[in-house]
């Protein structure tokens, strides 16, 4: 992977590098062993190249990390996650074409600012038990 446009962090480093970016995040959740990781780290790395000034590119090793891919739900590698000030708000799992991925990362940096207006923030206080 190209270290220079894409972070590697970890459960202690999340806080800062995604919840508190002022710029929108793309996360690729990955493991050592997944073949199709492997398979999307070029195209990963090419498009935080790309989009450099608009976005940041972080990877999270989920087999060292457990707790913030458990925070997210993350249930398989690779999982793309996009957060727009903190908040995720676009996800794909598993291999896909290079393209929806191209084209995603497309959308969230055009979309930059705008993509917190497409979340409903849920407050803590809201559960389902009385």
């Amino acid at each position: 992977m190209d270290e220079n446009y894409v972070l590697e962090i970890e459960d202690a480093s999340w806080g800062q590098q995604v919840e508190d970016s002022e710029k929108p995040v793309i996360v690729m959740f990955y493991s050592p062993t997944c073949p199709y990781c492997k398979a999307m780290e070029p195209y990963f790395a090419e498009y935080a190249r790309e989009y450099r000034g608009s976005a940041i590119f972080v990877r999270l090793n989920v087999v060292t990390n457990p707790w913030t891919a458990e925070r997210y739900g993350v249930q398989g590698t690779p999982t793309f996650k996009f957060f727009c000030h903190g908040k995720s708000v676009w996800e794909q799992v598993g291999q896909i074409y290079p393209s929806i991925l191209k084209n995603a990362v497309r959308d969230m940096v055009q979309h930059g600012e705008e993509c917190i207006r497409k979340t409903t923030p849920v407050g803590q206080d809201i559960t389902g038990y009385s």
